[in-house]
């Protein structure tokens, strides 16, 4: 899994053919900007595990580590 960390207004692309952007709003919320194909569904997670879809393995928690939490888990996983 690629994990990023981009500023606001960035965006990044994916193959040729699809580009995400990132907008940060107020306090804690994002808006993202999605360029795809027709063809290629986009659906929320929260949708997803509504409909009884499980969570794609690898992704992050929806908290946010403090760098040093971070650094520690990375640790922790290598023992």
């Amino acid at each position: 899994m690629l994990s990023l960390q981009i500023k606001s207004g960035d965006y990044i692309t994916i193959g040729e053919d699809i580009v995400v952007q990132v907008f940060k709003e107020s306090g804690s919320r994002m808006r993202i900007s999605i360029q795809a194909p027709r063809e290629i569904p986009i659906v929320r997670g929260a949708v997803r595990e509504r409909e009884g879809e499980t969570r794609p393995a690898g992704l992050h928690d929806h908290l946010r580590l403090s760098p040093s939490k971070q650094r520690y888990l990375a640790r922790k996983q290598q023992t």
